[in-house]
C-alpha cells in the first residue's frame, strides 16, 4: 500500500517536473506531457485540474524571473493611468499591448480547448506539430540576426496574439509560434521572447482562478498536486535561466533540431506500433 501511494505521488511529481522544464522552452510542454503519458504510462485521472496547478507553478517562476521588469511595467502603467505621468507612456503601451495580445487565445481557449482536448490531444497530432515547431525554430534562428527592433508595436502584439491561438495545439510551442511572428516583423529575439512570456502570465492566472472554482476538494490528491506544483516552479525557473543563456549564444536552432527529432521519433514509434 505504501509503495503504491509513493508511486502514485511520484507520477504526479514527474509530470510536474516535465511540465515545468518544458514550459519555458520552445518545445511544447503540452506535447511532451502527452508523449510521456502515452509512451511511459504516466497518465493521471484529474488531468485538467492538474495542468492548471502546474501551469500556475510555471506562472510563479516566470513572475520571479522577470520580477524587476514586471515591477517597472506595472508601476509605470498605473503611474500613467492615474497620475498622467507621460514619462511612463511606454510602460502603459507595453502593458496595453500585452492585454491585447492575450485576447485571441483567451477567446479561442473558451471555444476550442474542449475540442482540442477531446480530439487533438493524440500522439499523431503531437508528432506533426513538433515537426512544425522544429521548422519554426529553425526559421527564427535563421532570421534572428536581422531582427533588431527593440520595441513591440500594436501590430506586433496583435499578430503575436493570433499566433498564440496556434499554440493551443499540443506539440506547437506557444513561445515558438508567437516569437516567430515577432522575429519575422524584425523584433529583437530576446525582446520578442520576453513579450511572449508576458502574454502567458494573464492566461495562466485566469486559468488558475477558474480551476479553483471548479476544484472538488473531496477528490483532489493534494500530496500529488503539491509535489507537482513545487517541481513545476523549480523546473520552470532553472529551465528559463538556461534557455536565455543558450539564446544569447545563438543556440536556438538546437531546440529546432530537437523538436524535429522528437516529432520524427514519435511518428516512427506510431508506425512500428
Amino acid at each position: 500500500m505504501l509503495a503504491s501511494n509513493f508511486l502514485k505521488w511520484l507520477k504526479y511529481v514527474l509530470l510536474g517536473l516535465i511540465q515545468g522544464i518544458t514550459e519555458p522552452l520552445p518545445i511544447s510542454s503540452s506535447g511532451h506531457v502527452i508523449i510521456f503519458q502515452n509512451i511511459f504510462g504516466l497518465s493521471i485521472p484529474d488531468e485538467m485540474n492538474f495542468n492548471i496547478w502546474v501551469n500556475f507553478g510555471s506562472f510563479i517562476a516566470i513572475v520571479f524571473f522577470y520580477r524587476l521588469f514586471l515591477k517597472d511595467i506595472i508601476v509605470g502603467f498605473f503611474s500613467y493611468v492615474f497620475k498622467k505621468d507621460k514619462t511612463h507612456l511606454q510602460d502603459f503601451q507595453y502593458g496595453l499591448f500585452v492585454v491585447i495580445a492575450t485576447i485571441p487565445a483567451a477567446i479561442a481557449g473558451i471555444f476550442l480547448k474542449p475540442l482540442i482536448d477531446t480530439h487533438l490531444s493524440t500522439l499523431l497530432t503531437v508528432a506533426i506539430c513538433e515537426v512544425f515547431t522544429g521548422l519554426l525554430l529553425l526559421f527564427i534562428s535563421f532570421f534572428a540576426k536581422r531582427a533588431v527592433k527593440n520595441e513591440v508595436t500594436l501590430k506586433d502584439s496583435i499578430l503575436m496574439g493570433l499566433a498564440q491561438v496556434i499554440g493551443l495545439l499540443p506539440g506547437i510551442s506557444r513561445s515558438g509560434s508567437t516569437t516567430s511572428i515577432a522575429v519575422a516583423n524584425k523584433v529583437d529575439l530576446v525582446k520578442a521572447l520576453r513579450f511572449s512570456f508576458m502574454m502567458y502570465l494573464p492566461i495562466s492566472l485566469a486559468s488558475m482562478v477558474l480551476g479553483i472554482v471548479d476544484l472538488n476538494p473531496a477528490t483532489t490528491y493534494w500530496e500529488g498536486y503539491l509535489g507537482a506544483f513545487v517541481m513545476s516552479i523549480f523546473g520552470t525557473y532553472f529551465a528559463l535561466r538556461l534557455f536565455f543563456h543558450l539564446v544569447k549564444k545563438d543556440n536556438l536552432k538546437y531546440f529546432g533540431f530537437y523538436c524535429l527529432a522528437v516529432g520524427i521519433a514519435v511518428l516512427v514509434y506510431l508506425g512500428v506500433k
